[in-house]
């Protein structure tokens, strides 16, 4: 009976936020996984100029046939744990994602609401034929809408967050190639766990220096904000 289908049909709507929490987890590891695509190019790089030169390592060069080649690598894991913008992202972001779930849930309370009452009046047989098929149709529709509603939220965060991956890998490559201009690094590579780089000297890491100065300056920007 399609009253049945009704009231079967409402806890797929729960089932399915499930499903969307993990795609959303996905769009947050968008920035990882491209610095570690970086990192594996950088190793190739590396492996490369280690068999055609003459290598011996010191502090923070590798020696080459030609040059000293000065390298350094950032865990991208502690710069998303430690990054003012992150943070600053992160709690934005919970708090649009609080307002869509409550948005959704005010109107699923109200559809299976509605629903219950709907299936009393069948129940207590106070509804005519025609009367009972209307409302039915009515609430297939809402039905509908409910669920359109929620794919609609859903792609809304999923674009949110996607646009802020975007925005801190900018701001982070940015500020590197500012910060590099003090430096001189041929290569800064990405370390984090399960990345392409199995094994990093730990006399490499700029991780700590390279996260105050990219705090400071984004103190400095938004001192007034």
């Amino acid at each position: 009976m399609e009253t049945e289908n009704i009231q079967n049909e409402n806890p797929q709507i729960q089932k399915e936020n499930t499903a969307n929490s993990c795609e959303q987890k996905k769009c947050r590891c968008c920035l990882n996984l491209i610095l570690n695509i970086v990192s594996i190019i950088g190793i190739i790089i590396l492996f490369i100029l280690y068999f055609t030169g003459n290598p011996s390592t010191s502090g923070r060069t590798k020696q080459t046939g030609k040059s000293a080649l000065a390298i350094g690598f950032i865990n991208s894991d502690s710069i998303m744990a430690g990054y003012d913008l992150v943070k600053k992202m992160k709690s934005n972001m919970e708090i649009k994602q609080k307002e869509a779930e409550d948005n959704f849930s005010v109107q699923q309370k109200t559809f299976e609401s509605q629903v219950a009452t709907y299936q009393k009046k069948v129940k207590d047989n106070s509804l005519s034929i025609t009367e009972a098929q209307n409302q039915e149709k009515i609430l297939m529709q809402k039905q509908q809408s409910l669920l359109e509603l929620k794919d609609e939220l859903t792609q809304k965060l999923s674009l949110e967050e996607m646009n802020i991956n975007i925005l801190l890998q900018d701001s982070i490559m940015n500020f590197l190639k500012r910060y590099n201009k003090k430096y001189n690094y041929d290569y800064v590579l990405g370390f984090s766990k399960g990345s392409g780089i199995l094994f990093a000297n730990d006399s490499l890491e700029i991780t700590k220096e390279f996260l105050e100065a990219l705090n400071k300056e984004y103190k400095e920007n938004n001192k007034d904000k």
